[in-house]
């Protein structure tokens, strides 16, 4: 007869049997990330009333839902994208050069939080902040030591900025003599995603905000007919909390503004929407992605012809720039980061998009480091030349479930996007009604991730005993107290008569409520500051110079 277990042999049994259920694989969920639920299986009478040639069409053809090209990335891969951008422009050409030999084909520029607000790095209360999460640019003189060598109307940067950053290159490409007309690159002139992301009515009023917007596509679509613009930049949107079909109702609730706006002033919407590319994320929810990326194509397809009236299929045909998301990356077990970042790349592929920026793994802890680009940057490199990620065009399409979720997430889009016009876009958020959908959305997230109805490894369940922190990003702080002192010996040594006259030509033009974008690029030609420039616009507009009220104008404005 076997003796019984000793005491601490039976609670060590009772632990292994603990730690082993509390580690096996199991179904945590049935409804997507953003909470459409689901069933075990589909079938044809899920999507019965589904037409093929109405409702999906071949890839390339109308209305787009399996891709905007008929070869897809046979005909052309997508631009592998990389987000470089710390410190003083020394730092980020630093970066650049580091991602070009990494293998990186396409450039994206971040701007710092003060160069996104057009605040003076020399800022009395915010200098602090100056380049720390994104390169500090406040005057042309930056941007071409940033750029030198690098001829703007040949190669195509991406800049990951909306205040001031397309005004910025002109300026600086019209000091180097070159055909504005032939500018390559893109930026993201969607202001209005800025008060929605978390910036305060103080600094980006969403009336003066969307005015910037028509005022920036106007100009662009007319003068540098090759520049591409984000716009949505619903990236940030989603970031800031939304479903995936709040993304699409969001993003055109914004375009549809938008161009009505542009048609008010004589524009018809195939000068406009060629250069258009939808700033999307691709979050963690693997199927839902996909179906949000199809169902995007379609509705966007669907509204250039029937609302506006467009008859070129490039207007028709819409473009995705996509970047993987940083708010499902947990600082927790970094490492499990590139699991997510690899599975979110992949969704973007398969749902079609046009260009990728895979988030670094490191993304939660600190400002990425050359490591962490460069392993972000293998990671497509896999995908596009091991996996046959490339290989065909749409290729879950037809998939019973993918055309379900497919209607699904197109159905509350729109359902979201009528409520928004319904109250009216910039009324919606003035008062409250977009952020109380983000913060309901961030609310219930919370609550399914305390109730472990969302489970998120290593935060809420599989939770590391130890876990060690990967190297952080370091920077050399002397460089950025060099480049806010030459800064101020730039401003001090201008001719000041010459930017006198600028800013008040910008002044009267803003206050007249007319297209300032011209009279802003003048008085950046004349070294003119982001904050001196934006300042003047917010002055004509009633607004206080800084918004910050920390400083006044160094201008006295003319009376109108």
């Amino acid at each position: 007869m076997n003796a019984p277990p000793k005491p601490d042999e039976t609670q060590r049994a009772a632990d292994i049997a603990a730690h082993l259920e509390d580690v096996s694989v199991k179904l945590s969920r049935t409804a997507t990330w953003s909470g459409i639920e689901t069933q075990p299986s589909y079938g044809p009478e899920d999507i019965r009333d589904t037409d093929y040639a109405r409702d999906l069409g071949n890839p390339g053809e109308y209305p787009y839902t399996r891709g905007a090209y008929s070869q897809m990335y046979r005909s052309r891969m997508w631009t592998l994208r990389n987000i470089v951008g710390y410190g003083s422009p020394e730092d980020t050409r630093d970066g650049i050069e580091n991602a070009i030999r990494m293998g990186t084909a396409g450039i994206n520029i971040v701007l710092d939080t003060l160069s996104q607000e057009a605040i003076d790095a020399d800022h009395p209360v915010l200098s602090a902040d100056a380049g720390q999460e994104g390169c500090s640019l406040p005057m042309v003189a930056d941007f071409e030591i940033l750029l030198k060598g690098i001829d703007v109307t040949r190669q195509d940067i991406a800049w990951h900025s909306t205040m001031m950053t397309y005004p910025m290159v002109v300026a600086m490409a019209l000091r180097q003599g070159k055909d504005i007309s032939k500018l390559q690159g893109s930026h993201m002139p969607d202001h209005l995603q800025l008060r929605l992301a978390g910036w305060s009515e103080a600094i980006v009023p969403a009336g003066l905000g969307h005015r910037t917007t028509v005022d920036c596509v106007e100009y662009s679509a007319k003068n540098s007919p090759k520049w591409a613009l984000g716009c949505p930049q619903a990236y940030d949107i989603r970031e800031r909390g939304m479903s995936a079909a709040g993304e699409i109702a969001i993003g055109m609730a914004i375009i549809n503004q938008t161009f009505g706006d542009l048609i008010a002033r004589g524009m018809h919407v195939d000068q406009v929407a060629p250069s258009m590319a939808w700033v999307s994320t691709s979050d963690i929810d693997f199927f839902e992605e996909i179906a949000k990326f199809r169902a995007l194509r379609r509705v966007w397809a669907r509204t250039m012809k029937e609302r506006f009236g467009s008859v070129d299929a490039r207007s028709q045909r819409l473009r995705l720039a996509c970047h993987t998301s940083g708010r499902s990356l947990v600082y927790q077990q970094p490492l499990n980061n590139l699991s997510r970042a690899a599975v979110q790349t992949l969704a973007a592929l398969l749902g079609g998009v046009q260009s990728v920026e895979t988030c670094t793994y490191d993304e939660p802890i600190c400002i990425p480091t050359e490591e962490a680009r460069e392993l972000a940057t293998r990671t497509q490199q896999i995908l596009a030349n091991e996996i046959g990620a490339a290989r065909t065009a749409d290729p879950l399409g037809g998939s019973y479930y993918i055309e379900k979720l497919t209607n699904d997430v197109e159905a509350e889009a729109l359902a979201m996007l009528a409520k928004i016009e319904g109250i009216g876009l910039i009324k919606a958020i003035e008062d409250g009604t977009i952020e109380g959908m983000m913060d309901e959305y961030n609310y219930r997230h919370q609550q399914e991730l305390d109730s472990q109805q969302r489970i998120v490894v290593g935060v809420n369940k599989y939770l590391p005993k130890n876990s060690t922190l990967p190297k952080r990003f370091s920077l050399d702080p002397g460089r950025m107290t060099s480049h806010i002192q030459r800064f101020k010996e730039r401003k001090a040594g201008r001719d000041m008569s010459v930017l006198r006259s600028k800013i008040d030509a910008l002044y009267q033009v803003a206050h007249r409520r007319e297209n300032s974008h011209q009279a802003m690029i003048d008085a950046l030609v004349a070294d003119g500051t982001t904050g001196e420039v934006w300042g003047t616009v917010r002055a004509a507009n009633g607004l206080p110079y800084d918004p910050f009220r920390a400083i006044e104008s160094p201008f006295q404005y003319p009376k109108p």
